[in-house]
Parts: C-alpha cells; structure tokens; sequence
C-alpha cells in the first residue's frame, strides 16, 4: 500500500476533520438540528399539500379513475395520510389506505352498516378546497388555537351533514379542536 506523500497529507486530515466536523454537528443549512425539528413539528411535521395531493394521485391511479370518492381523510405528524375509499366498482364497499409520502399501503376492508347513506357521506378532493393548502390550514389552526408552543397533532376531514376539516392543536398544558368549512374558513374553535 503506497502512502500519500508528506505534502497531501494535512490535506487529506484538513478534509477529513471538515467533513466529520459537518457530519456531527446537527445541523442543517444555518439552523440547528433541535430548532429545525421543533420548527417542523410546530409547523405540522411534515403534514403537507403535497402529501393529500399526492396519495390522492396514487389512490386515483390504482383504481384507474380520475378522481376517488372517500368518506374520510386523516392526515398525522410525520407524513402520513389515512384514506377511506368508496371503492368505484364496487360503491358499497369502503377500504382504508395508509400513504407515507412515497408508497401507497394495501387496502384494509371496512364494515359498513347496511343503513349507512355512503353518497351522503362520501366526497371527493375537489370539495376540500382547503387540503389544497395544508400549510395554510396547520398555520391558521395554529393561530385560532390561542395555545402558546402549539403543536397541530392531526387533520381529519370528514362529512356528516357539511364536510369538515377539524384540526387538533396541542401543547404540554392545553388542546384545542379547531374545525373549518371545506374552503379553509375556521367557524369553531373548542378548548377540550
């Protein structure tokens, strides 16, 4: 084995140092590790547009339609998206997908009650105008809750006799259920 000459040395140890330097420091761009993860879960944790717009795509896909048809939409802290489908040929039948960001989850089937109205349940993405802005909605969430240090816990989206996205701030002392009209507008926000 033929050893780098005295001269190339410091060198390779300077760049070597630099990059274990940059490799344990915990950082990212100029904000550090901690401060990044807290702006991040107080932002919603990764609770984005692109994740509904995204697993919407892939549910649309693999049913081969241009739109799906579900009864609730759950979306959690570290990307993940929660889906009950009417499944298009079979429109009795729901099922339940899980989408990380990338991969769409198996089906898991439903039970549902023979009395159960699923056409008054179901809607589709076009009539949540405001999962087009995920960000927008934690942001205002966040701002309706009055909590200090809140953190936005989850978004479920569902319809009884309105469709409504009800968005869950919490912090160490407090919980706050703030619900809004499809396109975005908070009309209730309910200290629990």
């Amino acid at each position: 084995m033929k050893l780098a000459s005295p001269r190339v040395r410091p060198v390779l140890w300077i760049a070597a140092l630099a990059l274990t330097a940059s490799s344990l420091s915990g950082c990212i761009g100029a904000v550090d590790r901690m401060d990044f993860d807290d702006q991040m879960r107080e932002r919603g944790g990764g609770m984005t547009s692109d994740l509904v717009r995204n697993g919407f795509d892939s549910l649309a896909e693999r049913y081969g339609v241009d739109a799906v048809a579900v009864t609730s939409v759950d979306i959690s802290p570290i990307e993940t998206l929660g889906v009950t489908v009417r499944d298009p040929g079979k429109p009795s039948q729901l099922d339940r997908f899980s989408f990380d960001g990338v991969i769409l989850g198996e089906p898991s089937p439903v039970q549902v009650s023979v009395t159960e109205n699923l056409d008054a349940r179901s809607f589709t993405l076009d009539q949540v105008p405001a999962l087009a802005n995920v960000e927008k909605l934690v942001d205002d969430a966040l701002a309706s809750s009055g909590i200090d240090e809140g953190e936005v816990t989850g978004i479920s989206v569902g319809r009884t006799e309105a469709i409504h996205a009800s968005v869950m701030v919490e912090s160490s002392r407090s919980q706050v259920l703030v619900v809004f009209d499809p396109d975005g507008t908070p009309f209730l926000v309910q200290p629990l």
